[in-house]
């Protein structure tokens, strides 16, 4: 029975027992006979059931309850009364229509109080519908997929999942978990559906479904217990995630494919030749076993230093401004720059730098290679063409200078034979012949330099010719400066100019003296090495004379003893020196066959070591200067030379010795001579560079005449590779003297 059915059930009981209670009450006292319980009793029933049908309980109780008490009430007042019976009736109806009255006005309450429910409830069930239809909207809305499984199967899904799985809505009702899960996940799904049901809090799940086109979707899922329509069941809230997990797994590949380029350009940067090092803000934050090695670091020392600890403190400036370029994209072309490594020494670097991306942040990557040799080579090539240059300036000027000094000297030589009985005249002449010599000599020290000069190489003992200066090189150098000569017990023997070398001793200790101001010591030593071809320089394997010269003075610095053998290039004060000494010691030990080699640092004094091929052939003695009588000879002579002065002078020479000379101003006038006279010249005197036709041009029209004819080339330069192109002809090297003229052309025509 329901509900209501049961409320009118005990509405009608109640509405009937009340009414019968009134009744006997009213019959007892009131109507003895009991004519009256049926009188009421059948009208009171029937208002009551029908207020009770309409009203229902409330009002059924209401009127059986204030009906027999009126009725009571009005009964006992009116007991007493005489006519008791017609007041009775009277009260009786009396009490039947208040009670009526009461009755239906409380039946008209309640009555408007159940409307009132009844439209509440009803307002209620209408809002209660808006809200399902809302929420039913947002469901249906929802960017999740949305499904509620009973028992394996679907019973409720959104619009969403429709869209995600691709069937048509009536397909999808009921549609079983093993239709839409891949076969891989199903035992996963399934554990995860049957723990959910039992009221687990798992966390979001991943797996693939199926759609209805045969694709696979990647979704995430977290689902809870409900229950749906008074049954247990599982909600799910699914979002597609393929693209994400599509983009994650080409990551995880790319990274893995990063790692295995990475490995591999890795082994190919360790193995690659060169350098690579990586700068990220000044600092480096990569390098390679190549870089690590040639500054001598290892890798947990080097990485993060600063560029500017390992540059050498000169080019650190133009190392950090070509970094900031590079910083800012611009492409430089390489640079040599000098770098410092652990151990403190400097090597020379060539560096080329680009601007990169490292590890998501900006860098410059470098290529660097140590260029230290091919540097130093570059320098002596540099050096060598600066001293090139020297000697050609020295070689364009010689012949010119050098015909001036033939007249100052030979004239002043000439005059004093002339001006016995004049002193002060001779001693004028003296000075003036002294200073051409002086000027002459600083001409050969041009030549020795540049190595374009004629010498006349001997075997002569090296430690000998050190004994003979010893005692001149003492006086130069004054009292607070000693010298230390130690000498070798072997024979020192090299095949050289004797004068040349001692220039070259006389040089280095001079240069030693010089820098060492406040006094110290110069020692020099000589003695015999064998070299095995790489320990000195470019020197091939053999046996050398070792000359060294060391000083304590100040020593010097790496740039001065880079340029050190350079040209006119000078650390003293201006009117000290021409800067000449140094660069000549340097071309007469390479015009010799050897080398010279430097080392210094500021505050260590310096030290210089000459190597010259040593020679085992006897020592060579110096010819005697035959005298003025043996100098005179006879036989025709033809001097060929465009300076008229020095024309004059040799022809008066040979002219007062015995000689019959004739003198042509130029090479066409000297062959012009020569066919005229016909039967040719014992002799041609000739000045190799002649205006118009030269001098071995000359020499060989007149071998033609009379092949007989001896040749004597004279000039104030020719060089060695000249010489040899002289085919034995001999030579005279401007200026000279009348003796030395007279000399070799009396060697020249005899037998």
């Amino acid at each position: 029975m329901s509900r209501a059915r049961r409320s009118t059930a005990w509405y009608v009981a109640a509405s009937v027992a009340g009414y019968l209670a009134a009744a006997l009450v009213i019959t007892r006292y009131f109507v003895p006979d009991g004519g009256g319980l049926v009188v009421f009793a059948i009208p009171l029933y029937a208002i009551t059931r029908a207020y009770g049908r309409k009203a229902g309980f409330a009002a059924a109780g209401a009127g059986a309850v204030v009906n027999p008490v009126i009725w009571a009430l009005a009964g006992n007042g009116v007991r007493e009364l005489p006519h008791a019976s017609g007041l009775f009736l009277v009260s009786l109806l009396a009490a039947q229509c208040v009670g009526g009255a009461l009755f239906v006005v409380l039946v008209s309450a309640l009555r408007r109080g159940d409307e009132e429910s009844r439209r509440e409830a009803e307002l209620s069930r209408g809002l209660l519908r808006q809200s399902e239809a809302r929420y039913r909207s947002l469901i249906e809305r929802a960017p999740a997929a949305m499904f509620v499984m009973e028992g394996g199967r679907l019973s409720y899904f959104n619009d969403r999942a429709v869209q995600m799985l691709g069937y048509a809505r009536e397909q999808m009702q009921g549609l079983p978990m093993t239709s839409i899960l891949h076969p891989d996940d199903l035992k996963v799904a399934r554990e995860m559906f049957d723990a959910r049901s039992e009221g687990e809090d798992l966390p979001t799940s991943l797996t693939r479904i199926r759609t209805r086109g045969g694709g696979l979707l990647w979704v995430e899922t977290v689902g809870q217990k409900i229950q749906w329509e008074g049954r247990p069941a599982v909600l799910y809230f699914s979002t597609d995630v393929s693209a994400r997990v599509a983009a994650e797994r080409a990551l995880r590949e790319s990274e893995l494919r990063y790692r295995i380029s990475e490995s591999k350009y890795r082994n190919l940067i360790e193995v690659a030749p060169e350098a690579i090092y990586v700068v990220e803000d000044g600092r480096i934050s990569f390098c390679n076993s190549h870089f690590q090695e040639m500054l001598g670091y290892r890798e947990e020392e080097i990485r993060g230093k600063s560029i500017q600890e390992l540059t050498h403190p000169d080019d650190v400036a133009a190392s950090m401004e070509r970094y900031a370029r590079r910083v800012g994209g611009e492409v430089l072309p390489p640079a040599v720059l000098r770098h410092v490594r652990k151990d403190g020494v400097v090597i020379w670097v060539e560096t080329v730098g680009q601007r990169i991306e490292w590890e998501g942040r900006s860098a410059v990557l470098y290529f660097s290679s140590d260029v230290t040799s091919r540097r130093t080579l570059e320098e002596q090539y540099v050096q060598a063409q600066k001293m090139e240059a020297i000697g050609r300036l020295a070689g364009g000027i010689a012949h010119d200078f050098n015909n001036l000094l033939q007249v100052i000297l030979g004239f002043a030589t000439t005059l004093k034979d002339y001006l016995d009985d004049r002193p002060a005249v001779l001693r004028d002449l003296g000075m003036i012949e002294e200073a051409a010599t002086k000027a002459a000599s600083l001409t050969q020290q041009l030549l020795a330099f540049s190595r374009k000069q004629v010498i006349k190489p001997r075997v002569i003992d090296l430690g000998q010719l050190l004994q003979q200066s010893e005692q001149i090189l003492g006086r130069l150098l004054g009292h607070d400066v000693s010298l230390v000569v130690k000498l070798g017990t072997e024979d020192s023997r090299v095949r050289a100019d004797a004068s040349q070398l001692q220039q070259v001793v006389m040089n280095l200790v001079i240069n030693a003296r010089d820098a060492m101001p406040s006094g110290g010591t110069i020692t020099v030593t000589l003695g015999n090495v064998v070299l095995a071809g790489a320990a000195a320089d470019d020197l091939p394997a053999g046996s050398y004379v070792r000359l060294v010269v060391e000083d304590t003075g100040r020593g010097m610095d790496a740039e001065t003893l880079r340029r050190l053998f350079e040209p006119f290039f000078t650390t003293k004060e201006n009117g000290s020196g021409s800067g000449l000494g140094l660069s000549i010691v340097y071309g007469v030990v390479r015009q010799a066959g050897g080398r010279i080699h430097a080392q210094s640092a500021p505050g260590s004094g310096s030290r210089f070591e000459v190597y010259l091929p040593r020679v085992f052939e006897e020592s060579e003695t110096a010819a005697a200067v035959p005298s003025a009588e043996r100098l005179r000879g006879t036989g025709s002579v033809l001097v060929v030379e465009d300076q008229a002065s020095v024309r004059r002078f040799v022809k008066e020479v040979l002219e007062r010795s015995g000689y019959s000379v004739t003198a042509a101003a130029s090479g066409e006038e000297a062959v012009k001579i020569a066919i005229a006279r016909g039967d040719g010249f014992d002799l041609l005197l000739t000045d190799i560079f002649l205006t118009g036709i030269r001098g071995e041009e000359v020499a060989d029209a007149v071998r033609v005449l009379n092949p007989r004819t001896r040749v004597i080339y004279m000039s104030g330069y020719v060089s060695p590779a000249k010489v040899e192109w002289m085919n034995g002809a001999a030579f005279l090297q401007k200026p000279f003297t009348p003796s030395s003229l007279l000399q070799e052309v009396r060697r020249s025509l005899s037998p």
